[in-house]
């Protein structure tokens, strides 16, 4: 997905345990926003309407600075009781045109689908990621993403557990070992990054 206009540079992101990225180097042009789970089921069953809502104003604020935008969404199994509908995005999102969607089975967003290949494409190193749940699909792709080789920060407020202490112990995984799996900060320290004073 090539990027309009020359790559913005950013501030580093003043996240847990390290500064993000490591190397203090991220652009519009090497960044992309990963939206993981964000349907109106997981919504519902997680009653996680005010980490949609932060994962909205960080995809808005995404959009407004060229970065580029991936959303990842599960399948409908044949056998779910859920209505067709509760499928769809979550209404508080609208992703925007150039969204690239992914859709996948399982917890992990990155098997069986062409998310890797495209990321690498485009020339992508970093990626903000955010969505549901952060005990099951976020951390699988999050930890997935580190494996091969991409900084991932993980914006707290902008995903939400099956229950609050598993979102919390899951972020403590996640930084375990000085960012085992990658960093951590919330949607106010990106936004700081990204419009510095």
């Amino acid at each position: 997905m090539p990027r309009s206009g020359p790559a913005l540079a950013h501030k580093s992101v003043a996240a847990d345990p390290y500064s993000w990225p490591f190397d203090g180097q991220w652009s519009s042009g090497d960044t992309a926003l990963l939206l993981l789970g964000l349907q109106q089921c997981a919504v519902d069953a997680l009653q996680a309407r005010e980490a949609v809502l932060a994962a909205r104003d960080l995809l808005l604020l995404a959009h407004e600075q060229d970065i580029a935008i991936y959303a990842a969404r599960r399948e409908a199994g044949p056998d779910s009781d859920a209505a067709p509908a509760a499928w769809q995005w979550a209404r508080d999102i609208a992703l925007p045109e150039d969204a690239e969607i992914i859709t996948h089975a399982g917890d992990n967003a990155f098997y069986r689908t062409g998310l890797e290949a495209s990321l690498r494409s485009a020339g992508i190193r970093n990626l903000l990621i955010a969505g549901l749940p952060t005990d099951g699909l976020v951390h699988a792709t999050q930890r997935t993403a580190n494996d091969m080789g991409f900084e991932c920060l993980a914006i707290s407020d902008a995903c939400a557990g099956t229950t609050p202490a598993r979102h919390a112990a899951q972020l403590r995984i996640t930084i375990f070992g000085n960012g085992l799996f990658g960093a951590v900060a919330d949607l106010a320290a990106v936004r700081a990054a990204l419009n510095p004073a």
